[in-house]
């Protein structure tokens, strides 16, 4: 029987997934480090002020924003999964960080006031959000005037390599809901794409940027280990056919040959900034 794609099918799907793979994707925050520091360069955060981390997963850029806002600053860090946010409270107290705080939360569906930060930043969440509009209006109900937002988002399939060396292989053995659809993680990741969401919820003057950086792996089976144990990717492979399954990594060997170093695997990745500000 055909399955139907629903908001609620996939906000559990993603928590769950999310919680399975929560304590390896701490591993893989490094390939990532790039993007969020040219993410928190266009937010520029302030001495003093208020922050929202959209889809903070393990605490990254909350944590890291924090420490350079002063006595008087402080971030909030947001994740639909229980395991993230816990893994989030445990390295803010260990790295003794007091400033920030972190609390399970649907980013569609924010629980804060209106005008209740200055800013917001979220690092590659809005393609997780079950529904990124409804996530992009919340931030900006709960910005003050004037207030800024800065996202990233992953580019479209062949600007993305490093992830589509497997969602390629993955796609051609995906099974549609009842209306054709299949969810993807390019969704907001096109030309223009993620500026007309932030436009459409009432922010102003967005800016759209690209950077491109490598994500190294020392081989291939550390990129299997990363790609499949830090990220819900894993989980949907393993729904598949164990013949599925072995043909999908068969394929994706072969996707990742192009990028073989000396060195190990050097794989690239396009991610979107996009910054935008809300009306005064």
């Amino acid at each position: 029987m055909p399955w139907k794609y629903s908001d609620e099918y996939y906000r559990e799907y993603t928590r769950t997934t999310w919680n399975e793979s929560a304590e390896a994707y701490v591993g893989l925050l490094r390939n990532l480090e790039p993007f969020r520091t040219d993410l928190v360069a266009r937010l520029a955060p302030q001495s003093g002020e208020r922050i929202l981390d959209m889809g903070t997963g393990p605490g990254e850029p909350a944590i890291s924003i924090a420490r350079g806002l002063g006595p008087t600053g402080r971030v909030t860090g947001i994740d639909l999964s229980e395991n993230m946010v816990s893994i989030a409270q445990r390295v803010a107290s260990a790295r003794g960080v007091q400033n920030v705080e972190f609390r399970t939360m649907d980013c569609g569906d924010l629980k804060f006031p209106d005008g209740a930060f200055d800013a917001a930043v979220s690092s590659f969440g809005f393609q997780i959000f079950t529904d990124p509009e409804a996530a992009a209006k919340e931030a900006c109900r709960v910005l003050r005037p004037g207030g800024r937002i800065a996202v990233s988002v992953w580019g479209t399939a062949e600007q993305v390599p490093w992830i589509h060396a497997i969602i390629g292989p993955m796609l051609e053995h995906a099974e549609p809901d009842e209306t054709g659809y299949i969810p993807t993680p390019y969704e907001t990741g096109g030309p223009g794409e993620m500026v007309e969401f932030l436009k459409h919820a009432g922010f102003e003057h967005a800016l759209e940027e690209r950077r491109r950086y490598f994500l190294r792996f020392d081989d291939e089976e550390a990129y299997f280990q990363a790609i499949l144990k830090a990220t819900p990717i894993g989980h949907s492979l393993a729904e598949e056919s164990e013949d599925t399954q072995r043909e999908v990594l068969r394929k994706t060997r072969e996707n990742l040959a192009p990028w073989k170093t000396p060195e190990g695997l050097a794989i690239p990745g396009e991610g979107v900034i996009v910054s935008a500000t809300k009306p005064s």
